[in-house]
């Protein structure tokens, strides 16, 4: 395949994926992909293709150019999260519902809700203007279907939060699944291993940069943090961005507890495929599956509540000093941050 068959197909077809992006030398990836591809891969970063994946760097300007004509027709619609909560699970399960057409985590997204928060800074490497620019070709290209009558639901990688408002804003026809579980739930999960405990430092960051912008309270210094009050900042970042959109776009957004899936999977999955306008007549169908049985993100392992209840148990008998710490630094700063006070319904399960 040649460059030119790759710039003609991102116009035409999900098949031809821009799958990266180097902001630094101004290029764009573009990867030939299949719909088995996306319903299999857990996330669209290096991950989803292997050595024998057909692929070619093009200019940013290019790809831009090709695409400048592109709508997001039909509109997608998206699962925004706050991490390691049941996400990428809910993904699976609304794509055995017909038409569904999922996109894991794509870095695209990502990295635009990156380059966003340093759009204020002399150092950005795009301005306002061509932030909108390339938003608006993403948007478009992730919106790309198989069938006619078909919906692409985009699961957003976690940091990308600050996305939220401009997805709703910039896309009308577009809808937002906002999923979560309560704070002392999720410092047990995030608490219980390092390597999990890793992913919530690397993305600690993006979510205090993004505190800052939206309380104005910028006291608040990562480095002063431990893992626990790094995470509760994450998760209360994460959780202010989900209560502005459902204070200004309220019949577009919905919440997803993840215990509340756990305790009724089939009445979740239909509400909320019901609420993206998805066909949920296969619900049952999908979580009596392998699916509630395997772990969601390499579905090969085996992994069901039961097992996940047993390690919420150990994470609280071995990490409970380390969760009570950030259940108090949580508290303290819904108390002191208004912005916030509205989160303190979500911080424990009744």
């Amino acid at each position: 395949m040649t460059p030119e068959d790759f710039i003609r197909g991102l116009g035409s077809s999900p098949d031809f994926l821009w799958q990266d992006v180097d902001f630094i030398n101004r290029r764009g990836l573009v990867v030939k992909f299949d719909e088995a591809s996306y319903r299999r891969a857990s996330f669209l970063d290096n991950r989803a293709y292997t050595r024998e994946s057909l692929g070619v760097w093009l200019t940013l300007d290019r790809i831009l150019e090709r695409c400048a004509d592109l709508k997001p027709d039909p509109a997608p619609h998206a699962i925004f999260h706050v991490s390691h909560c049941g996400s990428t699970l809910l993904s699976r399960l609304l794509a055995e519902s017909p038409g569904c057409l999922p996109l894991r985590e794509p870095l695209l997204p990502l990295a635009l809700a990156v380059e966003r928060r340093e759009l204020p800074q002399a150092a950005a490497r795009l301005d306002a203007a061509g932030w909108d620019r390339c938003f608006d070709v993403v948007l478009a290209l992730i919106s790309r279907v198989y069938r006619p009558g078909d919906r692409a639901v985009l699961k957003a990688t976690s940091a990308c939060g600050n996305l939220l408002a401009p997805f709703l804003e910039r896309s009308p026809g577009s809808k937002a699944v906002l999923m979560h579980t309560d704070l002392e739930t999720w410092l047990t999960v995030m608490l219980r291993k390092e390597d999990v405990r890793h992913n919530g430092r690397f993305y600690a960051q993006a979510w205090l940069k993004d505190l800052h912008a939206l309380t104005g309270r910028t006291d608040l210094r990562l480095y002063a943090m431990s893992d626990a009050q790094q995470f509760a900042v994450n998760w209360l970042t994460a959780m202010l961005h989900f209560e502005q959109a459902a204070r200004q776009h309220g019949e577009r957004v919905q919440r997803c507890d993840f215990e509340a899936l756990l305790a009724d999977p089939v009445a979740s999955i239909t509400r909320t495929g019901g609420f993206l306008g998805l066909d949920t007549s296969r619900a049952a169908d999908a979580v009596a599956g392998p699916l509630m049985k395997g772990y969601a993100k390499n579905p090969a392992r085996a992994y069901d509540r039961a097992a996940r209840d047993e390690e919420l148990k150990q994470s609280r008998r071995e990490m409970g000093a380390e969760i009570d710490a950030g259940m108090k630094f949580a508290e303290k700063l819904c108390a002191e941050i208004g912005m916030l006070a509205p989160l303190g319904a979500y911080l424990r399960r009744s």
